[in-house]
């Protein structure tokens, strides 16, 4: 799955606002603040006002954003470090899942940072506890006084800013994979999105949302959750269409997944979860994965240009092990797109696997039996030259692609004894695969 917490700032536009830099927090004064609010709350003639009740709403989200030295997800590292002044207490490297990840420790919480920009953190002495969910009761109590709606631009706009509070909260949760907690976050962004005082769609979110009731095995949430993604027009990509049939499947249902496979698969064709998905649906049905070729080609009379149609067909062909078949599609693909990276790429690895096989074929033969031997190796050679100009013209459609440079300089490797040519390419792809390293 992917990381959330990028995806949020980009598709909702999260605003980083910072407070100034170098300004020690008073956290003593908050807490002070806080018993001053709960001492109005439990006030007679205090707790009858609205006024008390959004002053408590903004008096939390501070506390919120003050614990977390008014950061967001995403601050980068070098600007955290101005926020916190001097409340640092010690900062450490190590790794973790294979990544390099720089900790920030204060006296109230651990903050981690991936490739400097901040991903998620740990409180571990709050001044108040779920002071998101205190200001969330707050507002609703606002609104149930203020009858006339006086306040409504107040209260709106403290409900907004709750919302992409939710959004930071919901994205440290995924972070921690602590999906109910995430779940908890983004259910609460999508609700305060639906009331009338903001009546907004959020879109992107039921999909997100759906996500993370799926990882939180909650699968009857995220297929209603997906559908209404997908009734919204956000799929991610498609993924919402693979996503709900695999949590159909969680709940012991293997049928009412297939249509949306089959719309999902008609919409991004290039999708492979949904093409991998839909195969396995006919192969436990012991029926003929082929069947998706039928859509397929229903799709390409509609649009025969479509060289993602022609890419999909070759792909199947290609996981039935019908290489001719994959070929001849991808070949339709590049007439349709001369530029499309993935059908180079694909016919070159059929090519380069079959020269492997050969290899490992060789490989095995007895030492007496060299004409057999020499036979396999120049069969192997066959296919990896055949393999060439594909991988190379790949390669210049997508230069900085690891996996392009890598096969290069493996064939050329093979051949750098040719001739001086050959041998300056192996040294040219073997170069350009060390610099990337």
């Amino acid at each position: 799955m992917k990381k959330l917490s990028i995806i949020f700032l980009l598709v909702f536009g999260f605003n980083l606002t910072y407070a100034q830099t170098g300004v020690q927090i008073n956290f003593d004064q908050l807490k002070k603040k806080v018993e001053k609010s709960n001492a109005d709350i439990e006030n007679p003639k205090k707790n009858i006002k609205d006024g008390t009740w959004i002053d408590r709403a903004d008096l939390m989200m501070e506390v919120y954003e003050s614990q977390l030295f008014n950061s967001n997800v995403g601050t980068d590292l070098a600007t955290f470090k101005l926020l916190l002044g001097g409340q640092l207490k010690n900062s450490v490297q190590e790794e973790q899942d294979g990544v390099l990840v720089d900790k920030l420790i204060t006296e109230r919480a651990i903050f981690y940072f991936t490739n400097n920009a901040l991903e998620k953190w740990e409180i571990l002495n709050p001044v108040v506890e779920n002071c998101l969910g205190t200001a969330y009761e707050s507002l609703k109590k606002a609104q149930e006084i203020d009858i006339k709606g006086k306040k409504n631009k107040k209260i709106s706009e403290l409900y907004t800013k709750l919302k992409g509070l939710y959004i930071n909260e919901g994205s440290n949760c995924y972070s921690f994979k602590n999906y109910n907690c995430a779940l908890n976050s983004f259910n609460n962004v999508l609700t305060i999105g639906q009331l009338p005082l903001l009546n907004q769609k959020d879109t992107a979110f039921y999909y997100y949302t759906a996500l993370s009731a799926q990882l939180a095995e909650k699968n009857q949430e995220a297929v209603e959750l997906y559908k209404k993604a997908i009734e919204l027009g956000y799929t991610s990509e498609g993924n919402a269409y693979s996503n709900i049939d695999q949590s159909y499947k969680a709940l012991g249902d293997t049928e009412s997944g297939l249509p949306y496979l089959e719309q999902g698969f008609t919409k991004f064709p290039k999708n492979q979860n949904i093409l991998i998905a839909l195969i396995n649906y006919y192969l436990n049905k012991n029926e003929d994965p082929a069947k998706v070729i039928s859509y397929i080609d229903k799709a390409i009379q509609d649009d025969p240009s479509n060289a993602s149609l022609h890419f999909a067909k070759g792909a199947i062909y290609d996981k039935l092990t019908d290489f001719d078949n994959a070929v001849v599609n991808y070949q339709k693909a590049i007439e349709a797109d001369p530029n499309f990276f993935d059908p180079y790429f694909n016919i070159a690895a059929l090519y380069y696997n079959k020269g492997v096989k050969f290899l490992e074929e060789a490989n095995k033969v007895p030492a007496k039996e060299l004409e057999k031997y020499d036979s396999l190796i120049a069969a192997a050679n066959i296919e990896f030259r055949k393999a060439l100009p594909f991988i190379e013209k790949a390669n210049s459609i997508r230069p900085e692609d690891k996996s392009t440079v890598e096969t290069l300089k493996n064939i050329y490797f093979r051949y750098r004894n040719e001739s001086d040519e050959m041998n300056k390419k192996f040294q040219e792809y073997n170069e350009k695969l060390q610099n990337m390293k």
